[in-house]
């Protein structure tokens, strides 16, 4: 284990020190006197992470969006570092070849955007994959999908992957979820279930008219048994989809806390390990509700924390609450000032 990671106990948070998004280098700057937010917006804009689990890097991806954030630079932190430190692998397009509401900028790279649920890193591919999202400008939801090459620190050239499906960009903030194995990605759009094959780089329809209406809520792939739990959102959500059968059925959730996951933007994973997911809701404190991955009884996770030293997550969690299996704990990134926060689980 890391330096930083050593000592901690099972159900301890703690900050990682040093490790401030604001603290992160920015080798080009011209982009922030165009946008109201300015930086900030990577994290408070309705935005996500990326983790890659061979090395516990977290990645934000062209994160700002609407009139926050024009600049679509790419950042990273190595947690299996003992000093973890951002770096910027590719800094932002500048001001001059910012374009305002496109897909992408003049230099052929896409736009900054709210990326919601819409940030995964496909290690089959070794490429950070942002689908739809709000653009810089007038906010419209996008329909692009666009992969940044981990290998050469760049994006792949505008249209290498096909477009969302119309129903996941018809609005913002579908529940979008990988099947971290394989590199697919599962979107739940408008009580539609769509998948995207990594291997063939295609979309797809698997189901139509389901339960799951899939706006703002909160998904997880559970990888021992194949399927997807999906939670709040503008519905209410409580579907599980089984990815082998291609069947979709309402959740019955039991226990103390059955009735507090719901809710808009929550941050939620599957630990393998505990074989249990995790939800995190945008209030301050240390709380994060554990539901059984097979009976689905929901409880509290038991863990320590220095009362609500852990800060709200200004406009939700989203995806910047993290598995991080080498590390057998959760990531947490709430605030672009404050450091990102870790819980040991097993």
């Amino acid at each position: 284990m890391p330096a930083w990671r050593q000592g901690i106990a099972v159900g301890e948070w703690r900050q990682i020190a040093g490790s401030s998004l604001a603290s992160a280098p920015m080798a080009e700057t011209s982009q922030i006197g165009i946008s109201n937010s300015g930086a900030e917006a990577k994290i408070s804009a309705w935005n996500s992470m990326a983790i890659d689990t061979r090395d516990s890097s977290i990645y934000s991806p062209a994160n700002g969006g609407h009139r926050d954030y024009a600049g679509n630079e790419v950042n990273r932190i190595r947690l299996s570092e003992d000093t973890p430190r951002w770096s910027e692998p590719r800094r932002s397009t500048p001001a001059s070849q910012i374009r305002d509401s496109v897909t992408h900028y003049a230099d052929g790279r896409p736009t900054s955007r709210h990326t919601y649920y819409g940030a995964v890193l496909n290690e089959k591919r070794n490429r950070i994959m942002v689908l739809s999202g709000s653009r810089w400008g007038n906010g419209w939801v996008l329909g692009t999908t666009d992969g940044f090459n981990l290998a050469s620190s760049d994006w792949d050239s505008a249209r290498t992957y096909p477009d969302v499906p119309s129903q996941v960009s018809s609005l913002p903030g579908m529940a979008i979820v990988e099947h971290k194995d394989t590199g697919d990605i599962y979107a739940f759009a408008q009580n539609d279930v769509f998948h995207w094959g990594s291997a063939t780089n295609t979309w797809s329809r698997r189901l139509s008219a389901t339960a799951i209406a899939g706006q703002y809520a909160a998904s997880a792939y559970d990888s021992r048994r194949n399927r997807v739990l999906v939670l709040g959102g503008e519905l209410s959500d409580q579907g599980l989809y089984d990815a082998t059968a291609n069947t979709v059925q309402r959740v019955s959730l039991s226990g103390p806390n059955a009735g507090s996951v719901m809710g808009f933007a929550n941050g939620m994973v599957y630990d393998s390990l505990l074989d249990a997911f995790l939800l995190r809701k945008e209030g301050a404190g240390g709380t994060i509700y554990r539901i059984n991955a097979q009976t689905f009884h929901v409880d509290t996770l038991p863990n320590t924390t220095q009362g609500n030293s852990i800060p709200t997550a200004p406009n939700g969690v989203w995806g910047r609450f993290l598995y991080a299996p080498a590390l057998k704990g959760v990531v947490y990134i709430p605030t672009y000032n404050g450091n990102i926060w870790f819980i040991r689980t097993q």
